[in-house]
């Protein structure tokens, strides 16, 4: 398995630069262990070139002892850098809040997405997950554009999006991309299926289900990005 040139590897390398760049220059309302913070990331970055090095093939990669470790340190910066119960964040830091959320699920699930086969397709470096729809509204700056709330029991997400069609209630598959802001409004993720079936809510949906063209895009233009 060649782990050098794996999407899913590269997008992990450009989260972790998103953190760093976020923690040097914090602008957030709470504080944090800046230091500590610095120290974690470095180490996760030491597990992840050698994971991105070590050429494993897929069975003995998801046992790999750095791989595990990268995913018990990002869940030692989650804590570090999510903001405590019942601090609000607002304004321009609800942006920066949600670059960081992107980009620890990127080093946490790191691990989910390598798992689902050595082939290395651009969808599956990103999170996708069946999200229901629960709100839509039209986006108050901007016509062709509408804001919604979609979720699962687990997480909610807000998508601007310019699907005409879109309604509350459907089930669609969400790939959750690094935030965009779209006059004002702050997009966690990006719609990328026809709605689909309510069985599906809260799983990943087959390749066959989801817009692959839209995500690779995506994914190829952060990759390009990083370099």
């Amino acid at each position: 398995m060649d782990t050098s040139k794996d999407y899913r590897i590269l997008l992990a390398e450009d989260a972790l630069r998103r953190l760093d760049k976020r923690v040097k220059s914090w602008s957030l309302s709470y504080p944090i262990h800046k230091n500590k913070v610095l120290d974690l990331l470095r180490e996760v970055n030491g597990y992840l070139q050698a994971i991105k090095h070590s050429y494993l093939p897929l069975q003995y990669l998801l046992k790999y002892e750095p791989l595990s470790k990268l995913t018990e340190v990002a869940r030692k910066l989650s804590t570090e850098l999510l903001p405590p119960k019942g601090v609000r964040v607002e304004g321009r830091s609800r942006f920066l809040l949600a670059e960081i959320k992107y980009s620890l699920l990127q080093l946490l699930n790191l691990r989910a997405r390598l798992a689902l086969g050595e082939e290395n397709l651009p969808e599956n470096a990103v999170d996708i997950v069946a999200v229901e729809v629960v709100s839509v509204m039209r986006h108050p700056e901007a016509e062709r554009l509408y804001v919604t709330k979609a979720g699962t029991e687990k997480f909610g997400l807000t998508i601007v999006t310019n699907i005409l069609n879109i309604k509350k209630g459907e089930v669609r598959a969400a790939a959750i991309l690094p935030p965009q802001e779209f006059f004002g409004v702050v997009s966690e993720a990006m719609y990328c299926s026809d709605p689909l079936p309510k069985e599906m809510l809260g799983k990943r949906p087959p390749r066959d289900a989801i817009h692959v063209s839209e995500v690779t895009k995506v994914v190829e233009a952060i990759v390009r990005g990083s370099k």
